[in-house]
């Protein structure tokens, strides 16, 4: 029996993650649904992804980088050149979509005319809850994050403390209302996009969608994530650990990158004050942590 097809770009960005991209089509393809258009860009991977992508997922689209352009630069070059439907999901080449993952995620869209960006559950590998968003940076949460304190407090007071993450945690089905929705599997309205504009091509990696849900917010549109199936995010995917080094800085960058753009006055001074100051001692704390 034929799938129903619905109206929806999803756009898949690769970085020497063969395996990993291969799992998200899979699993992609296995939904309950099958979106209309499906475009794998590859960021200069030179290993057998290209190939393996054509001879096994003919249906998808490929845009071949003759250079690592970064998630923004790559997601937005499919969006210019391919998208051509009222819905686009973002997808990460560590992710796996539960088989309604999709479905839901369009319905919920299609019901909610004022919400411009919608994130699903998201899960470890080992199901364990995942982060599905957060908060804009501030004075507090970047210390927090950057010299993770918290983990000393009882549960219930971390829980009440706006972090620069929401703690993992199961959704509802009307969901919660957030600041900004997680990379890795970030459904919007392409109408949004129109609106506010496509992914800032300043960040190589993260905050960029940050950034793009400040805009959002700041247009009037709602940012939501939402209970569905569950999609699986390993984290990190293109980097040895969560913890690798060279993502750490890349993080840190886009942070101040976020903040020189986003933010004024003291409230800016003092956050990158803070990255600036206290940002060599979270990398070693968090290479640390990675080697325990």
């Amino acid at each position: 029996m034929q799938k129903k097809i619905v109206s929806i770009t999803v756009i898949i960005v690769n970085y020497k993650t063969p395996v990993l991209t291969r799992r998200t089509l899979l699993a992609l393809f296995n939904s309950s649904v099958q979106p209309a258009e499906v475009i794998l860009v590859d960021n200069n991977s030179e290993d057998s992804t290209v190939a393996l992508v054509k001879q096994e997922f003919p249906q998808v689209k490929i845009i071949e980088n003759t250079e690592n352009f970064g998630f923004a630069k790559a997601n937005n070059q499919a969006i210019r050149q391919f998208s051509t439907q009222p819905y686009i999901w973002l997808l990460n080449s560590d992710t796996e979509t539960g088989q309604k993952s999709l479905e839901q995620l369009l319905d919920f869209m299609m019901a909610h005319p004022k919400v411009g960006a919608l994130g699903p559950q998201l899960v470890y590998p080992n199901r364990e809850w995942q982060s599905v968003g957060g908060y804009f940076p501030s004075v507090s949460n970047v210390f927090t994050y950057l010299i993770p304190f918290t983990v000393l407090l009882p549960k219930l007071i971390r829980r009440k403390l706006k972090s620069l993450v929401i703690y993992p945690q199961a959704l509802s089905k009307e969901g919660i209302e957030i600041e900004y929705v997680t990379g890795a599997a970030l459904f919007l309205r392409k109408s949004a996009l129109d609106e506010v504009g496509l992914l800032c091509e300043d960040y190589f990696m993260y905050f960029e969608e940050t950034d793009l849900c400040l805009r959002l917010k700041r247009a009037g549109w709602e940012i939501k994530a939402i209970d569905t199936d569950p999609v699986m995010h390993v984290y990190g995917g293109s980097f040895k650990t969560k913890y690798d080094p060279k993502r750490l800085k890349i993080f840190l960058t886009s942070l101040a990158l976020f903040v020189n753009k986003n933010c004024v006055g003291f409230k800016k001074n003092l956050i990158l004050a803070e990255i600036i100051i206290i940002g060599p001692l979270s990398l070693l704390l968090k290479r640390f942590k990675s080697l325990v």
